[in-house]
């Protein structure tokens, strides 16, 4: 570490906010790169308390995200980013019957990533190139760090009761990503600001993900769910509505972004194949081909197919619209059981004797146990059909 004056200090502090704001990002401030030891024991609880166990959460990890000095030694100031994603759009609603399935506001446009990440090296060359021997470590949303916990003490903005972090200026609309730098900056002060009485974040969660202590269940979160690996728990599908990627509840219904900014990044407006929704028949029966083409350029495909399918599956369970049958009986034949169990899912949801023949056939020659449970609880789902009463035929004299 280079020792430096406190008008040194500013100075670099002032080129550095300046030169983030010249490359794009919306809100930067400086936090002190020590260790998030409230954050750490919160974490360890809230894995503990099995919150967490979709995401095998570690010791290791956990510590790694909050002590920054272990990703970088000699860690002294974190440079904290955030960047507006909103943009003007009615967002598809997702409890519409049809076939047509919602997609969270953040997946609209281009992988945030794929943005951000070229940025935030943008910044860290500059500060590697005014400030020769400091060394940077770019984190962005996968990155080791707790991104939210550093956003707050740089004062860019608060936890929401949601977990969300809410800004000022773009309310929870927001990307974050940092810089672990050796460059001793002086430290913003985190704001004096929390959401009150407000609790309509934990009133509005389809799910009761969002606990009245602050943690977030992530085993019912939906968000979560349309990422994580696996079959999505029976009794959480019918929630979900026609969500096929994410879950923006929590914030449609916050009144802090009722105060949004207009839009910047132009990346981030919906994609023309995207849009805010998708057609779910074709979601469901695409090939490699087509998720690469459709979702290789935006956030949804990290994941992987099966997954956008399983979830395309669960949300024509909840279409209420019979014209999705013929379409979830062609992914019956899909080779990933995920998608099987989940189409024959929503045929038992959808009924109708096309659907139970379906499920019948599949019952008698399907091998996986997964499959066969899904398949054996959709036919007991079904109600039976009422048989038509006899035509009486009159006799003729």
């Amino acid at each position: 570490m280079i020792a430096q004056s406190p008008s040194v200090r500013l100075d670099a502090k002032a080129r550095i906010l300046a030169r983030a704001r010249e490359i794009g990002f919306d809100l930067v401030g400086i936090a002190d790169a020590g260790p998030f030891v409230d954050v750490e024991a919160v974490f360890k609880q809230r894995r503990d308390d099995g919150y967490l166990e979709r995401w095998n959460y570690s010791d290791t990890i956990i510590e790694t995200n909050c002590r920054p000095s272990t990703v970088l030694a000699n860690a002294q100031s974190i440079v904290c980013t955030a960047t507006s994603y909103y943009a003007d759009v009615e967002p598809h609603d997702p409890l519409t019957p049809g076939l047509r399935g919602a997609i969270s506001n953040y997946s609209w446009g281009v992988d945030y990533h794929k943005v951000v990440r070229p940025m935030l090296d943008e910044l860290a060359h500059f500060i590697t190139s005014e400030f020769p021997g400091t060394q940077c470590v770019a984190c962005v949303d996968t990155g080791p760090l707790v991104d939210r916990a550093a956003a707050v003490r740089a004062g860019i903005g608060w936890f929401g009761k949601s977990a969300n972090l809410l800004t000022r200026e773009f309310g929870s609309y927001v990307f974050l990503a940092e810089l672990i730098t050796t460059l001793k900056l002086e430290a913003d002060a985190p704001l004096e600001a929390n959401c009150g009485r407000c609790v309509d974040c934990i009133a509005h969660c389809p799910t009761g993900a969002i606990l009245p202590n602050g943690a977030i269940d992530a085993r019912r979160c939906i968000s979560d769910l349309t990422q994580a690996k696996g079959p999505i728990p029976r009794e959480l599908r019918k929630a979900i509505g026609n969500r096929l990627w994410g879950c923006d509840s929590c914030q449609t219904v916050c009144p802090v972004n009722e105060r949004k900014a207009a839009e910047r990044h132009r990346e981030f407006c919906p994609l023309p194949h995207i849009g805010t929704s998708m057609d779910l028949p074709s979601v469901l029966l695409m090939s490699k081909t087509q998720f690469k083409r459709w979702f290789g350029p935006t956030a949804m495909a990290w994941r992987g197919k099966a997954v956008l399918q399983r979830n395309a599956a669960v949300a024509l369970g909840n279409s209420r619209d019979k014209r999705a049958i013929p379409h979830l009986i062609a992914a019956l034949r899909d080779r990933k059981a995920l998608v099987r169990g989940h189409a024959a899912w929503a045929l038992g949801e959808l009924g109708g004797h096309d659907a139970r023949r379906a499920l019948e056939d599949l019952l008698a020659t399907e091998s996986d146990p997964f499959v066969r449970d899904e398949t054996q609880q959709a036919l007991n789902h079904f109600e039976e059909e009422p048989v038509a009463p006899p035509i009486a035929v009159r006799r003729m004299a």
